[in-house]
């Protein structure tokens, strides 16, 4: 039940963080401020010459992204006991983050999916081993 409880306010603080209007004033100023906007250009999702390479906000962001997502992937997880579920859960969540954000005025990008099924990914396959080796590890002994 708390790992249940716990993977919820996760996701609700990822939607928190995607959907409210300035990501530098959230992460620098703990600024939460939503700005709907009914008519958002779904051809943003296709934008990839906004790489910024040299801005350590930029970087600071992406791994943010891969935390989040890896965490989430631990979270669902430890809630539903199904590797692959876990993995498909996380990644349509990715997906579906991104377009909402195009709803609030954000910058929703498809690289961004790929940025946060790298830290899924990543942590879907420490997972498999670390329980792997932890199943072997149990086989062996009995």
């Amino acid at each position: 039940m708390f790992t249940r409880t716990l993977t919820l306010i996760w996701i609700f603080f990822i939607l928190v963080a995607g959907c409210t209007y300035s990501a530098h004033a959230f992460l620098y100023n703990q600024v939460i401020h939503f700005t709907p906007l009914f008519d958002p250009t779904f051809a943003d999702l296709l934008i990839t010459t906004d790489f910024n390479w040299t801005s350590r906000f930029f970087w600071i962001q992406k791994f943010g992204h891969m935390t989040a997502f890896g965490i989430m992937y631990i979270l669902v997880l430890s809630s539903i006991q199904k590797e692959k579920k876990s993995l498909i859960i996380c990644t349509v969540f990715a997906l579906i983050t991104e377009i909402m954000q195009l709803f609030f005025g954000r910058n929703g990008r498809f690289y961004d999916v790929g940025i946060d099924f790298i830290g899924i990914f990543v942590s879907f396959a420490v997972c498999h081993f670390l329980l792997r080796g932890y199943i072997i590890t149990r086989q062996s002994e009995a």
